[in-house]
C-alpha cells in the first residue's frame, strides 16, 4: 500500500518510509493533500503581492469599494495629456480644473459604481514587456493609452487605484466591456468585466446645462443686436403652443414658426461648453447680443455674449420682477377645467407639481382658485430660483456652444417669409 503514498508525496517519502506510515495511510493523504492545497494557494497569493487581490473569476476586483462608496471625496484621473481632479463637499462634485464648477454627478456616478462593480474576468500578464499589447503601459510614457484612476476619501486617503488600459464591449453582454487592468505597484494585469465610462479631459465632466427653463413658463424674449436692433418673440397666455413676433407688419407672415420658437428655447436650454472665473477674459458685452427671457412667474434672465477668436462667451444674470407675474382672467370654472394642460405637454416640471397639489391638503379649498398653471412658480420658488442661478453663474464667464447662440441670435428679418 505503500506505493500510493509514495507517489503522492514523493518528495515527502523520506519521512513517511516507516512501517508507522501504513497505519496512518488515510489520514496521511489528506494531510499532504492539505499541504499541496496550502503550497498551492501560497504560489497564487505570492505571485499577487497583496492578498486583497481577488484571483477567482467573477470575484470583484475592490471587494469593500462597494461599501464604502459615500465615503468617497475625490477622484483623480491621470493620463499622458491631462489629469482631472474631482471634488465632493456634500452632494456636490466639482471639476478641480475648472477653477472648481460643478461636475455631473451623471458623469461621476457611473464611474464611482463601475469600479466597485468591476470584476475579474482572468489574470493575465505579469511581464512589463507585454504591457503596451494591453494598453497597460505607465500612464507618463510616450504615446500611452492607460488612464490612473484614483478614489481618494478623507484626508486623501487611496481607497481604490488602478490603471486602465485596452477596452473593447463584452463578449455576450452588449451593456459590458472586457477591460485590462492593473493595479499600482503590481506586476499582475487583469481582463476585467464592466463598465468604466471615463473622460480624459477635465472639461467633458462639467456639468453641461446652465439653464433649463419649462417652455409654458416663458412670456418674452428679446434679443438685442450689437446696432441696437431688438427682435421680440412673445406668448399672450402660458397655454400658447406658439410665439408670435412683436411689431411684425400687417402683411407679413413668418417663415417658419419653429425658428420662432426655438429663439426662445435656445436661450430657456442653454448649455455651456467651457467655462472660466469672470475676471480671466476682459468682456465686453456691448460688442455681442443680450438676450432677455421674462417668464409668466415674475423670472427675468438676462444673457450677454461677446464673439472673441471663433469662440462665444458669455454671462447670464437672473432677477425677479413681480410686475411680469400672469393675473389670470376670470373664466367660468367649467371652461377652466378643460383648459388643465394634459400630462403630456406640460412637462416634467408640471407632472412634479401637480402630484404635490393632489395630497390631501387643510388648505385644499385655497388651492382651488390658485391659477390652473400648476407649472407657474410662487413668488417665494421663483425668488429662491433667482438667487440659486446667480450663485451659480455669478463667478462665471462661459463658453456657449456656437449652434445655440445661433438659434437665438436672429434678426426679425430673418424670421419673415419672403415672397
Amino acid at each position: 500500500g505503500m506505493a500510493v503514498l509514495q507517489r503522492a508525496g514523493s518528495q515527502h517519502e523520506n519521512s513517511f518510509n516507516t512501517a508507522k506510515g501504513q497505519e496512518m495511510k488515510p489520514k496521511t493523504l489528506m494531510i499532504l493533500a492539505g499541504i499541496t492545497f496550502v503550497v498551492i494557494l501560497g504560489a497564487v497569493l505570492l505571485s499577487q503581492d497583496t492578498n486583497e487581490k481577488p484571483s477567482q473569476s467573477g470575484e470583484l476586483v475592490f471587494p469593500d469599494l462597494m461599501a464604502g462608496i459615500n465615503e468617497i471625496e475625490e477622484m483623480t484621473i491621470e493620463s499622458k495629456d491631462h489629469t482631472v481632479t474631482l471634488v465632493r463637499q456634500g452632494e456636490r462634485w466639482s471639476v478641480k480644473e475648472k477653477g472648481g464648477y460643478a461636475a455631473s454627478f451623471e458623469k461621476v456616478k457611473p464611474v464611482l459604481i463601475g469600479m466597485a462593480e468591476l470584476r475579474i474576468r482572468e489574470p493575465k500578464t505579469k511581464n512589463p514587456d507585454l504591457y503596451e499589447k494591453l494598453g497597460l503601459q505607465d500612464h507618463n510614457a510616450e504615446g500611452s493609452p492607460s488612464t490612473l484612476i484614483t478614489l481618494k476619501a478623507k484626508g486623501s486617503k487611496a481607497v481604490a487605484s488602478m490603471l486602465l488600459g485596452n477596452q473593447r464591449p463584452g463578449r455576450g453582454n452588449p451593456t459590458q466591456s472586457d477591460l485590462y487592468i492593473r493595479k499600482p505597484d503590481d506586476p499582475q494585469t487583469w481582463l476585467v468585466s464592466g463598465k468604466l465610462p471615463v473622460e480624459k479631459v477635465p472639461g467633458e465632466w462639467l456639468e453641461k446645462e446652465l439653464l433649463n427653463i419649462a417652455g409654458k413658463r416663458i412670456q418674452r424674449v428679446s434679443v438685442t443686436h450689437p446696432g441696437g436692433e431688438t427682435l421680440t418673440i412673445y406668448k399672450d397666455t402660458p397655454d400658447a403652443l406658439d410665439f408670435k413676433v412683436r411689431d411684425l407688419p400687417k402683411d407679413q407672415k413668418v417663415n417658419s414658426q419653429f425658428n420662432v420658437n426655438n429663439v426662445a428655447n435656445a436661450v430657456a436650454q442653454l448649455t455651456l461648453e467651457d467655462v472660466k472665473k469672470s475676471d480671466e477674459p476682459a468682456f465686453s458685452p456691448k460688442a455681442g447680443l443680450q438676450a432677455v427671457l421674462e417668464t409668466f412667474d415674475g423670472l427675468r434672465l438676462t444673457v450677454e455674449t461677446m464673439n472673441k477668436d471663433e469662440v462665444v462667451y458669455g454671462r447670464i444674470a437672473a432677477a425677479f420682477d413681480p410686475t411680469l407675474v400672469y393675473k389670470e382672467p376670470v373664466k367660468e370654472s367649467s371652461e377652466k377645467k378643460a383648459d388643465v394642460p394634459s400630462g403630456d405637454d406640460s412637462g416634467k416640471d408640471a407632472k412634479e407639481s401637480d402630484e404635490s397639489d393632489t395630497k390631501e391638503d387643510d388648505d385644499n379649498t385655497e388651492k382651488k382658485d390658485e391659477p390652473k398653471e400648476s407649472i407657474l412658480k410662487s413668488e417665494e420658488d421663483v425668488q429662491k430660483e433667482v438667487a440659486d442661478l446667480n450663485a451659480k453663474f455669478k463667478d462665471w464667464i462661459f463658453e456657449f456652444p456656437k449652434f445655440k447662440v445661433e438659434n437665438f441670435s436672429k434678426k426679425k428679418d430673418d424670421l419673415i417669409a419672403k415672397e
